[in-house]
């Protein structure tokens, strides 16, 4: 009869561990993993809203209100169809031409609330003075003021749409942990911590994105989150603007369900397999965010890099299922045969 030493089964126990490990221990958890994702969300936001490559009001805005499906944008000024100039938001256009006023709703690369451009009849503010004469009669505080809420739009803007790239990013983690344990051959549990704590953060990103989006518009009052929604005759909104908050809203919910999901108590009252497949709404969760993204014109704005932090996003998720899924039932297959002879 032979022995294995402790330290070979130590060895063979540790690399047949999940990625991540199997401790539940609260300190173990958060240096392990609430740590990291907190800090790397944190860095991820920072260089979003630091390089000039993520501004974005760099790229050209698309037009999410004429209809169902995203469209770039066509200037009312002449020129070419959907550009907007580096840095410029299309308001200041606008300006250009004689319309709207200086404190006019600007367009975002996430949306919200804000109203479109007026391009036709009345509700368009007459024409505003420019230059000097403009400024003399303007006091230094209201200047100030319009200088501050300008600022904190594109800050709300960059904050949204950066904070919205994150969510998805971990999001996109939480699918790629099982295909990976099976790639590395580790153990795969039902539950595995890691995969868990990052689906909490992903929870908590995409709150605090809801959050960033409602005030695009500068409020959060129920008239305010209704106009994401319905139209002033109380119609569901069923334009891109109104398919991506829906498509938004619907992820949000299923985020914070499987958040309450993501306990031991709630795995001990479901059992394993009716807990999993509660946790399979990830899938779903998945496909609203990315329609989410499409709607708000993720995929028209080919010069931003957001465009192709999606689409990476996209094919880093189906490759990882794919494969996770052929070597799943490679090994179901080897498993079944071996219990057969």
């Amino acid at each position: 009869m032979t022995v294995t030493p402790m330290s070979t089964q130590s060895a063979i126990r540790a690399s047949n561990q999940p990625l991540g490990g199997a401790s539940g221990d609260w300190s173990h958890r958060f240096l392990r993993f609430h740590l990291p994702f907190a800090l790397v969300s944190a860095l991820v936001l920072v260089v979003f809203n630091t390089f000039p490559l993520f501004d974005t009001n760099a790229y050209p805005h698309v037009d999410i209100r004429s209809g169902a499906f995203p469209q770039r944008r066509e200037r009312m000024g002449g020129g070419p169809a959907g550009v907007v100039r580096p840095g410029e938001d299309e308001t200041v256009q606008q300006r250009e031409r004689g319309g709207g006023g200086p404190m006019a709703p600007m367009p975002s690369e996430h949306g919200g609330g804000q109203a479109a451009p007026s391009e036709h009849g009345g509700g368009q503010a007459a024409p505003t003075d420019r230059g000097g004469d403009r400024a003399a009669r303007m006091g230094e505080g209201e200047m100030m003021g319009m200088g501050r809420n300008f600022f904190l739009g594109l800050s709300m803007r960059q904050w949204t749409v950066g904070t919205g790239y994150v969510a998805t990013g971990l999001l996109g983690l939480t699918l790629l942990i099982g295909p990976a344990n099976l790639l590395l051959r580790r153990r795969n549990p039902v539950s595995s911590y890691w995969r868990r704590d990052a689906g909490t953060w992903t929870a908590i990103v995409s709150v605090v994105h809801v959050i960033f989006g409602f005030q695009v518009e500068g409020s959060l009052t129920i008239n305010g989150i209704l106009n994401y929604f319905f139209a002033p005759d109380g119609s569901p909104l069923t334009n891109s603007f109104g398919w991506g908050n829906w498509t938004g809203l619907a992820a949000t919910v299923i985020v914070l369900v499987l958040q309450v999901l993501s306990t031991d108590a709630a795995l001990r009252e479901f059992k394993a397999r009716t807990w999993k497949n509660l946790q399979r709404l990830n899938y779903a969760l998945f496909a609203l965010v990315i329609a989410h993204a499409i709607f708000y014109g993720g995929v028209v704005r080919q010069e931003s890099p957001y465009t192709l932090l999606l689409i990476l996003s996209v094919i880093a998720v189906f490759v990882g299922q794919g494969v996770g899924v052929w070597l799943w039932r490679r090994r179901y297959s080897c498993t079944t045969a071996s219990q057969a002879a």
